[in-house]
């Protein structure tokens, strides 16, 4: 039964279902990427193959397995979820559009990068002795982010980067125009994204823009109203869509997915990612992300030596991520506690200003707020840390 309540979203200093959707697709991506890491080989055999040209039976329920844990399906639900926080917190701002894209842009560098580069230099000594080559110039590259050498997960991060300054732009739009301004300019910086110039930057941007464009519409008034039709059941409709179709059906759902969450709508499947241990995953989410590949890389080198491994990828892979889960989930605590939280309070503080009460007047004045239009829980914006 659909509700006719109004959509606000969660009165809370952080939105938990969010942060626990976002620790589990974490969890996903390592299942996935153990299973595929212990033999390449199924990336093309099965992974990309349809169910109906897998001969034999054990690869079909390896397609199976890989479908229900899809890294490339949780990528898409970080993406989305980065819109949506993101571009709240940008349409919370009321200073002017260019002292508010510097301060967004310090934060957002200083949110993702330190932690990152530890996690690089992590690998640089950790790889080496087992027999996973590291060189200075490999290094330099992953860690611009301009080729992604050896940490296979950092390619999500050079997308995180562009979608900052998409998202910036694209709340320009929002503040001249609404939803049909943010609509237009997205429309017109993928356009501009496609210069030859640009291509070796936006070679990954270019597949999930619209995942990041769908997720600032969730903050607006579009996404209030579309939180307003959806049915109690409608975050079950959206999930089951996500795991199993690809593509633009894929973003669109996830987006769905979101809003429910976003705006309390996602009955059982919100009080579950509300629960501690859910909630704990999304704070350790992105660091776990990052420092999983530390380990994950070092156990799969050896197993795809291993005959026996190779030959029983499922039973094997589900194992070995269950450890592999285990042994980071300490190391990305640790990783929150000493290099995530100190950026973060670095961020604040290096952007945080008196108010100028002189200042000339913003870019236009911010549109309406969804909440004021839907009669609000009196709600504070995400203020999520997390990059993906």
């Amino acid at each position: 039964m659909q509700s006719n309540a109004p959509a606000a979203p969660l009165n809370t200093n952080r939105n938990n279902q969010l942060d626990g959707l976002r620790g589990y697709a974490a969890l996903v991506v390592v299942v996935f990427h153990t299973i595929l890491g212990i033999d390449p080989t199924q990336i093309s055999r099965i992974l990309y193959e349809s169910i109906l040209k897998i001969d034999d039976t054990y690869g079909r329920a390896t397609k199976i397995v890989l479908k229900l844990f899809n890294g490339e399906t949780a990528v898409v639900i970080f993406f989305v979820l980065s819109g949506a926080v993101l571009f709240n917190s940008l349409r919370h701002n009321t200073e002017r559009f260019a002292p508010m894209s510097l301060k967004f842009l310090v934060r957002r560098f200083l949110r993702i990068y330190p932690a990152l580069f530890v996690c690089l230099v992590a690998c640089a000594v950790v790889f080496p002795p087992v027999g996973i080559p590291v060189s200075f110039d490999r290094f330099l590259l992953n860690a611009t982010l301009y080729e992604i050498t050896i940490n296979g997960a950092t390619w999500t991060l050079n997308v995180e980067f562009i979608a900052a300054i998409f998202l910036l732009l694209a709340y320009a739009g929002f503040r001249l125009g609404g939803e049909w301004g943010l609509f237009a300019i997205s429309l017109t910086l993928v356009v501009i994204f496609k210069a030859a110039w640009l291509k070796p930057y936006m070679m990954y941007f270019k597949q999930f823009w619209v995942c990041f464009a769908l997720g600032a519409l969730i903050p607006t008034r579009a996404g209030a109203w579309i939180a307003r039709c959806l049915p109690s059941w409608g975050w079950l409709v959206a999930l089951l869509i996500v795991i199993i179709f690809r593509s633009t059906l894929q973003h669109v759902a996830a987006a769905a997915l979101v809003t429910a969450l976003y705006y309390g709508k996602g009955g059982s499947f919100g009080v579950f990612l509300e629960r501690p241990v859910s909630i704990f995953l999304g704070r350790i989410s992105y660091s776990f992300y990052l420092f999983n590949v530390v380990f994950l890389e070092v156990i799969c080198h050896y197993l795809r030596s291993q005959p026996w491994a190779v030959a029983r990828p499922i039973e094997v892979g589900l194992a070995t991520s269950l450890i592999i889960i285990l042994l980071t989930i300490p190391v990305a605590w640790l990783s929150v506690k000493l290099i995530e939280e100190p950026s973060i309070r670095l961020g604040r503080r290096l952007t945080s200003t008196r108010p100028d009460r002189h200042a000339p007047p913003a870019l236009t004045q911010p549109i309406e707020s969804p909440e004021r239009l839907v009669t609000p829980l009196h709600s504070v914006p995400d203020r999520s840390p997390q990059a993906s």
